[in-house]
């Protein structure tokens, strides 16, 4: 659906508590809504999309469906947009792999409203991530899964070992048989990075759940139990991913 939107238009940005019901005939822009707490699900005439946390569902202009939250507190960030898109369906998409989706969400809903030219340019650049995030992901085909079933041993390997200080990418090739640079190649058409930012990706979204929990001493505890034996570098990656440090987010809540 994504690879080209005419007529493209950045209407708004916002984050807020979901209504326990609603119901739309005829939505008037499209929208990404990414669920920030709780889950929902919106009945269409012909399926049902569950959202949960860190999950985004796309909701085409002209669609019609109920909205039924299933938590008792269901929270939301949502970006709508005008443009025409091709074959456009509701869709379900998740952020697991994207933790920078739920920093773009919070950025624009903070930010698109200001006004300032510079802002809105970054925005706009940042929402164009997104949308290359989402395009990538459905560019998978029938012949991409067979491919990919090939690294499916290091994936098998990073799901178990993801938290270790020790994992290293350079013996995940190994494990499929295959030379580092065909790895990185297929690992990359897959989820669209590399496999050190995948690694990357995965502990900083686990340390962000920690510090969201509370259950934690400090910093450099949450630092290690990811994987990450610097905690001052994971306090700079945690930063450029999410606008803002470890030690300041809990503040904020």
């Amino acid at each position: 659906m994504f690879e080209n939107i005419e007529n493209f238009k950045l209407i708004s940005a916002s984050t807020g508590l979901s209504k326990t019901y609603g119901k739309v005939e005829n939505r008037k822009t499209n929208s990404f809504i990414l669920r920030t707490k709780g889950s929902a699900i919106n009945k269409f005439q012909d399926k049902i999309i569950e959202t949960k946390v860190n999950e985004m569902i796309f909701l085409p202009k002209g669609s019609c469906y109920e909205h039924i939250n299933t938590a008792e507190e269901v929270r939301y960030a949502a970006i709508s947009f005008q443009g025409d898109i091709e074959n456009a369906v509701p869709a379900l998409y998740e952020l697991e792999d994207f933790p920078e989706g739920i920093h773009i969400f919070n950025h624009l809903a903070a930010n698109w409203k200001i006004g300032n030219t510079s802002e809105k340019y970054k925005c706009l650049s940042l929402f164009y991530a997104l949308l290359s995030y989402v395009a990538n992901t459905e560019n998978i085909n029938y012949s991409d899964k067979q491919r990919f079933s090939i690294i499916e041993p290091a994936l098998i390997h990073l799901k178990e070992h993801i938290f270790d200080s020790s994992l290293t990418t350079d013996k995940l090739h190994k494990l499929c048989g295959i030379s580092d640079t065909y790895f990185r190649k297929i690992f990359a058409s897959k989820f669209g990075i590399s496999p050190q930012k995948y690694i990357t990706n995965k502990r900083i979204a686990q340390a962000k759940s920690i510090i969201e929990s509370g259950d934690f001493y400090s910093i450099k505890e949450v630092s290690a139990s990811v994987g990450f034996s610097d905690p001052l570098y994971f306090s700079r990656v945690f930063k450029n991913t999410y606008g803002i440090s470890p030690s300041n987010m809990n503040k904020d809540i």
